[in-house]
């Protein structure tokens, strides 16, 4: 996660983090809700197909007014690497990516051991030690071992990592091998994140994947023999032509293979993809709101059987394996982000990289730093991160840290709302954490938004 930048293919808006299926690293994809007009209730929700803005009608005026107090708050600090080399587009991504041919891999990796040194010297990076470590894009497998080394070299020469650090790669299957896992494992990388999608050839051809349903078996299977014992698989639901049945075949081959952790992803069009010239002109036979809606609870039902744990709205995990880079960044954690889009918090600011490549190397060549937003969050702003990244985890809101943090007013505040959301069946109060139901999985946007 680490996190990629807003409106490219390297980015989370704030506002998309809590859309079903947004992925940390990966295609932005996901439920997301859209509200009807309502007075005095909760009317009008519903799940749909593509983020919007949206708010809930209801008693609760937004809360804009800066009088509460952000009594501060300690989480492990994370290191995210975006690499934004592909060996082709898929036509339903938006994040900031080049194709690998004629790409300028060496340009890249030199402004970012340069970005890395001067970010190594500036505070808090300077004193701290990175709990975690995500290679993200992209396909950061892309790469060649000579360019994979250097990318680890800049990040052991700059910072101090952890003995005990997670660090993660993203990999495409085709862009595998055992060799090249065994190399990552050199370089200390112990978590791997593969990106399977779907093992139906059909819907693979759709997505604009270059794997097949065998060769992301072999990738799994090159993992464990290279040592990974932590591996993460991707995978997509909401597709075109997608079925329940090809979505449970997706499933069963998924935890055939054991895998330590899944991600699923719902699909969502985005503007300027070839998805969207494609939605505009009625040529995308996509699942209607209840359909999507259904294929998500399908994996959660599916992979909680098989002993997974649902411990975020897209993530589930075996015990033990939840991703701690992604699980710091959503506790509010401080994370460092180099290379086009990517995304820095510290201290109650938000920064952000360049998006384009280009741009990148331009900013960084030009002024040394690449820069291009730096906001300070107010105390009511920061009270809405909270908000949605608490609420994007199955273990909810802790209303115990939110008063100490924030104070009594801002959660009293916040009651009318809380026993709306609550009788309405979408949230549910479990000791001293509010926690989204079932039901406000699917409506999380319109739960947040209310809840502001």
């Amino acid at each position: 996660m680490g996190i990629r930048g807003p409106g490219g293919r390297g980015g989370q808006r704030l506002h998309h983090l809590l859309v079903l299926g947004t992925p940390p690293g990966g295609p932005r994809t996901g439920v997301a809700v859209v509200q009807a007009p309502g007075k005095r209730r909760l009317a009008g929700l519903r799940t749909g197909v593509q983020h919007r803005a949206c708010s809930v009608a209801g008693p609760l005026e937004p809360h804009r007014k800066n009088r509460h107090v952000d009594r501060g708050a300690h989480a492990l600090a994370g290191l995210y690497v975006h690499i934004p080399f592909c060996s082709h587009a898929c036509p339903y991504c938006d994040f900031s990516f080049e194709l690998l041919k004629g790409g300028r891999v060496d340009e890249l990796l030199g402004a970012l051991d340069t970005e890395a040194e001067r970010r190594g010297r500036e505070l808090p990076w300077a004193d701290g030690v990175f709990d975690t470590v995500f290679l993200g894009g992209g396909t950061p497998t892309c790469l060649t071992d000579r360019q994979l080394d250097r990318v680890f070299q800049t990040i052991h020469d700059r910072f101090r990592i952890a003995s005990h650090a997670e660090i993660t790669v993203e990999a495409n299957p085709e862009t595998v091998s055992i060799p090249k896992l065994k190399r990552l494992r050199g370089l200390g990388v112990d978590r791997i994140s593969i990106g399977v999608q779907s093992f139906s050839l059909q819907i693979l051809l759709k997505l604009g994947r270059r794997h097949t349903a065998d060769r992301a078996e072999k990738a799994f299977a090159s993992a464990r023999a290279a040592g990974f014992r932590n591996v993460n698989l991707d995978l997509m639901f909401g597709v075109p032509g997608q079925t329940a049945a090809d979505w449970a075949d997706t499933l069963e081959r998924a935890v055939s293979l054991d895998p330590e952790h899944c991600s699923v992803y719902g699909l969502t069009i985005e503007p300027g993809t070839e998805y969207a010239r494609l939605a505009e002109q009625g040529a995308l036979d996509l699942p209607d709101e209840g359909r999507h809606t259904a294929l998500y609870f399908q994996a959660l039902d599916r992979l909680t059987d098989a002993g997974f744990r649902h411990y975020e709205i897209s993530n589930l995990a075996k015990p033990g394996f939840a991703c701690r880079h992604n699980v710091s960044c959503w506790k509010g954690g401080d994370y460092l982000g180099l290379g086009p889009s990517a995304h820095t918090r510290m201290d109650g600011r938000r920064l952000a990289n360049a998006r384009g490549l280009a741009d990148y190397l331009r900013a960084m060549d030009v002024r040394g730093e690449a820069t291009d937003m730096d906001e300070t969050l107010s105390v009511d702003e920061r009270i809405h991160e909270y908000i949605l990244l608490s609420l994007r985890s199955v273990d909810g809101l802790d209303t115990r840290l939110f008063r100490d943090r924030y104070g009594d007013d801002a959660m009293d505040d916040r009651d009318p709302a809380i026993h709306a959301l609550a009788g309405e069946g979408l949230l549910a109060k479990r000791g001293s954490r509010l926690c989204l139901t079932r039901r406000g999985l699917a409506l999380a946007d319109s739960v947040c938004e209310y809840l502001m």
